[in-house]
């Protein structure tokens, strides 16, 4: 689960080598000089009439293929052949790219790991093909991204493909979800699966607020909810930045996203003691990946809940 943060703020607002000997046995070294008859049939050179081991041969999967299953760090062609549904059937994941991890990355004895080049050219190529498959940003809408890298074994036998899968997501927080039908154009016209306004399942906190929250489930605007979504924003840096340096950070962030949102200036939201903004954590993993989005989120109070979203708000009243 990850952990989301509300903020308010006012207007001042040593490696030994060793050799191995070479040595000849007496039986060996007679036959290598030993001036016989080759057999009958043969040309006396065995070293021409060994066959080069096929290449192993691995399966993968099709873009808009669908598997009824949970997403892998790893990438194992066996998993993906175990498991592939018609999109119309039950599934969690959907293919969206499959890739080749080329250059530096390609020649390594291992696959990429998290926060390598490699690891992260992977990561962006799986986002922009998201992106082009729902139809538009994957980080607006309910939904998650997963780059599946070749395991150790594979890898080893020359397997430099990768798989990125989408997924329906049941939470704010990036739950995977099963569903019926594709995510192909999920984002765009209707975008059915982009994120609005959000259920708070929480504890109240003594001054009417939130605490503790674990989940934001999606829910129709039109009936009593406690936030909505408003937009992401992208971490600058090289370092995770953590503690109170990224709340300051994310404060600053996502309170200009939600103004924007509310059609506010900042100080303007500033003054509103009735709506203040959150936004979802960041992992150390998702941070690696080269993701560095944060998304934004307007709240109300535990008891104000609103019936209807606050997009171009201004001034006026909540609409309780």
């Amino acid at each position: 689960m990850l952990t989301l943060f509300i903020g308010a703020r006012n207007d001042t607002g040593a490696t030994t080598v060793k050799k191995a000997a070479r040595f000849v046995t007496v039986g060996a070294l007679v036959l290598a000089t030993a001036a016989c008859q080759a057999p009958a049939g043969t040309d006396g050179d065995l070293a021409d009439d060994w066959r080069p081991l096929p290449s192993p041969a691995f399966e993968v999967p099709d873009v808009g293929q669908c598997f009824d299953g949970q997403a892998r760090f790893s990438f194992d062609p066996r998993f993906y052949r175990a498991t592939p549904v018609a999109c119309e059937r039950r599934h969690a994941l959907e293919v969206v790219l499959v890739g080749t991890v080329d250059g530096e990355a390609a020649a390594a004895a291992a696959p990429p790991e998290p926060g390598s080049a490699g690891y992260q050219a992977a990561y962006a190529a799986c986002g922009k093909a998201a992106d082009e498959y729902v139809g538009g940003d994957w980080h607006d809408g309910l939904l998650g991204i997963d780059v599946q890298l070749p395991t150790k074994t594979p890898w080893g036998g020359g397997q430099r493909t990768y798989v990125c899968t989408v997924y329906g997501s049941a939470t704010a927080y990036g739950t995977m979800a099963f569903r019926t039908g594709s995510l192909k154009g999920a984002m765009a016209g209707a975008a059915p699966s982009a994120m609005h306004c959000l259920d708070v399942v929480a504890e109240q906190r003594a001054d009417g607020w939130y605490q503790h929250l674990s989940a934001m489930t999606p829910i129709d605007c039109a009936k009593p909810h406690g936030a909505e979504y408003t937009g992401s924003v992208i971490v600058p840096g090289t370092t995770l930045p953590v503690g109170d340096k990224l709340e300051t950070m994310m404060i600053d962030a996502c309170w200009a996203k939600v103004a924007a949102f509310l059609g506010l200036t900042q100080s303007q939201l500033s003054s509103r003691s009735d709506i203040h903004i959150t936004w979802d954590g960041m992992s150390q993993n998702q941070w690696q990946s080269g993701d560095h989005h944060q998304r934004c989120f307007a709240m109300v109070p535990y008891q104000r809940k609103v019936h209807a979203s606050l997009k171009g708000l201004g001034k006026t009243a909540l609409p309780v």
